[in-house]
């Protein structure tokens, strides 16, 4: 059964972190599932670099709708500035079974700040006494650790948590950000997400590191229940301004609470920075990765030791 497509699209650069390479980045993570994996082929026999140029991947389910957004996804690209960089953007069938392989060729373990290890079911990452592993099985929902976003927000989440603290995590994908609170000595995590596939990987990956039973997921945007110690948000910056001046997303933070924002390019700082100052909330941390940042946030005017 070939149900899913694997977008694959050169970049005529030579550094990961180009500035090309991060726009489309940007683009294609806003179409596939799981975020974009950035490679650098193409080197030589004695391992020159003359010829190498970057490549991105990425893998969605093949819908009419993901169509369209390939459709818009090309036009986009040859809108850019330095378009002349970029290769055609191809599209491959692949089977279920296909696509786990390709999964595998490039997802290993990954150390994120300073106690947290993601790793894939298939690999036994070497780890130190106080380290926590999160396994995560790579499927259509976005959440791998592979992403920038998703380093940054695992960061900030581990300064952040506090032992035996509740947290709402908003469109949890794989469930990887309420798996490490959970191994991090949180005490419930509520997970949303839009996506019933995103959810159902939730609570496949929370089973699998056995912290089930201190997850409770929603299929949707923003549960009833409110406030929360902590919140986390990873989506998009068009998504978090959205949430936040339309869906109250300031509401569920607890007044000496912490509201935890990713997915945000920088050049899309400015609306979330706006947004946040229409809420009366002030920005107490900044990480970054390349063009991504990461924003720690509290209410304004409270007096919080």
């Amino acid at each position: 059964m070939t149900d899913l497509l694997e977008l694959s699209l050169s970049v005529a650069v030579h550094d990961t972190a180009a500035v090309a390479v991060e726009a489309a980045r940007a683009l294609i993570d806003e179409v596939v599932s799981g975020g974009a994996v950035v490679e650098l082929n193409g080197f030589g026999l004695y391992g020159e670099a003359a010829h190498t140029q970057v490549w991105l991947r990425g893998y969605m389910s093949d819908t009419p709708a993901h169509a369209r957004a390939l459709q818009a996804l090309r036009h986009r690209l040859l809108a850019y500035p330095q378009a002349d960089l970029y290769g055609e953007v191809m599209i491959r069938h692949l089977s279920q079974q296909a696509w786990t392989k390709a999964w595998r060729q490039h997802y290993h373990a990954l150390r994120v700040g300073q106690r947290l290890v993601i790793a894939p079911a298939w690999e036994q990452p070497v780890v130190g006494p106080e380290d926590v592993v999160v396994w995560i099985e790579p499927g259509m929902a976005f959440g791998t650790g592979m992403h920038p976003s998703t380093r940054l927000t695992l960061q900030l989440l581990e300064r952040t948590l506090q032992p035996g603290q509740e947290m709402l995590d908003v469109g949890t994908g794989s469930g990887i950000l309420s798996i490490a609170a959970l191994k991090l000595g949180g005490r419930h995590v509520w997970a949303t997400d839009i996506d019933p596939d995103a959810v159902a990987a939730a609570e496949t990956n929370a089973r699998r590191n056995e912290v089930a039973a201190g997850l409770t997921t929603m299929l949707g945007s923003l549960p009833a229940q409110r406030p929360y110690p902590l919140v986390c948000a990873n989506i998009l910056a068009d998504v978090i301004v959205d949430l936040l001046l339309h869906q109250q997303l300031a509401e569920y933070v607890a007044a000496d609470g912490v509201l935890v924002l990713s997915g945000i390019i920088d050049g899309r700082r400015y609306v979330v920075d706006l947004a946040l100052a229409a809420c009366g909330m002030e920005i107490v941390e900044t990480v970054s990765e390349g063009d991504w940042l990461a924003l720690a946030v509290r209410h304004l005017h409270r007096d919080v030791p």
